[in-house]
């Protein structure tokens, strides 16, 4: 009995570390399969750059950003149709717990968090998300 627990157990480790785990990067790879050089630190600016703009047109907007990485944020979503149509709901059964329901509502919208974003460029020229 005690040798199916310790397969059980390695097991759930295996699966653990396949998903826990991040695996490196493989090296970036010229046009003839050479490894390539990092980008100059021009480049590198220049494609952070890029990346963060298409960031920001998306909705995104840019609260810390320095030379080689950036910290973007993005306001929290209010699906307010559904809420108000659950608090309607609640309304028409028992007062009390639609306006229970509404204020729940208002307290975490005015506490929501807004979505954040660090990217950032490696020594390889590679744009990580985080």
């Amino acid at each position: 009995m005690n040798h199916f627990f310790t397969k059980i157990g390695s097991f759930f480790q295996e699966i653990w570390f396949r998903l826990a785990v991040p695996k490196p990067l493989p090296p970036l790879l010229d046009e003839q399969g050479l490894p390539a050089s990092p980008p100059t630190p021009e480049e590198a600016r220049k494609r952070l750059r890029s990346v963060i703009t298409d960031y920001v047109a998306g909705g995104w907007s840019v609260e810390i950003e320095n030379e080689f990485d950036a910290v973007l944020s993005k306001k929290a979503t209010f699906h307010w149709v559904g809420k108000l149509l659950i608090f309607l709901l609640l309304l028409l059964i028992f007062a009390p717990i639609g306006l229970f329901y509404l204020i729940v509502v208002i307290v975490k919208g005015v506490n929501a968090k807004p979505a954040r974003l660090r990217v950032w460029i490696d020594n390889d020229g590679r744009i990580q998300r985080q």
